[in-house]
């Protein structure tokens, strides 16, 4: 068999976007869905059957857009496995989705846009006509405004100066995660060593900087919790021994540290927030309660 398409979007593949052969899947990098790893399998099902393709598509895109590693595409993924990472399925999501994208790639700086509807799609998780629809309702809910829509034939359509207004800014910034603890992030930890100072703030800066990624995101917790793990037995002066053995686990049972088959998967940013918190706040809680004298 050729594999001279990608078989989410049916476009042919470039000179230059399939990447040799390493292993039983097919590897390829577009400009449409981004970084893409399918099974060979998966690849030919995906390619002449009934699937949520452009769901699919959008799942691609958003880790390539992230700077994370493509999903292993493989049957089981296709068929159900894609629904465990929480596409935006209805329209009014899509919509959601594409603002907020708008407003973290450089909305909120005034930033003008230009998209075409048959490259750019998968940015919205739609298929090309339904991403001409949300741009169409966006622009009636007076989120974004378009400079001009030109019409390129059969449906295709390119977007010029594409910008986010204030109201569109208030409605991303409500769906963006929140950020507990406030003022944690902000105040000043010191440990009264200067190592481990410059450790915890690589972290928060790490945690935060945009853009943002799981990738990033997951080092962060990485860094606390080896500024926390020479600190065991001293923390069981402060916090009661089974509180920490606890917290511990959090770290070990998941993918933050240990690679594991028994290690569950962080999918999605707002458990990293959780346990980038968690790890935070152990820290300042030992540093203030340790300055104290307790």
């Amino acid at each position: 068999m050729t594999y001279n398409r990608c078989p989410i979007t049916g476009y042919d593949l470039q000179d230059g976007e399939l990447y040799p052969a390493t292993g039983p899947f097919v590897e390829y990098k577009t400009g449409v869905v981004g970084h893409v790893k399918i099974t060979l399998p998966a690849y030919e099902e995906l390619l002449n059957g009934d699937y949520e393709r452009y769901l699919i598509a959008g799942i691609c895109k958003e880790r390539s857009l992230k700077g994370e590693e493509p999903v292993l595409i493989t049957s089981d993924f296709i068929r159900t496995g894609y629904k465990l990472l929480n596409p935006p399925i209805e329209f009014e999501e899509k919509c959601s989705h594409f603002l907020k994208y708008l407003y973290l790639d450089g909305g909120r700086e005034n930033i003008e846009f230009e998209f075409y509807s048959s490259r750019d799609f998968a940015i919205a998780y739609a298929d090309p006509i339904e991403f001409h629809g949300i741009i169409d309702q966006l622009a009636q809910d007076h989120s974004i405004t378009v400079r001009k829509i030109n019409n390129l034939s059969q449906r295709r359509y390119l977007y010029q100066g594409v910008k986010v207004t204030n109201i569109g800014k208030e409605l991303a910034k409500k769906d963006l995660p929140k950020m507990p603890m406030f003022g944690l992030v902000n105040q000043e930890i010191t440990t009264g060593d200067i190592d481990t100072d410059q450790k915890i703030n690589h972290a928060r800066k790490m945690f935060f900087d945009e853009p943002q990624s799981m990738d990033k995101m997951r080092s962060a917790c990485e860094t606390l919790s080896y500024v926390l793990e020479p600190l065991r037995k001293e923390l069981t002066i402060f916090l009661a021994a089974r509180d920490v053995s606890d917290f511990f686990q959090i770290v070990n049972n998941f993918d933050i540290r240990h690679n594991k088959g028994t290690t569950k998967d962080l999918v999605h940013a707002e458990q990293l927030e959780w346990v980038f918190y968690t790890l935070l706040n152990s820290v300042n809680t030992y540093t203030k309660l340790k300055n104290k004298g307790l």
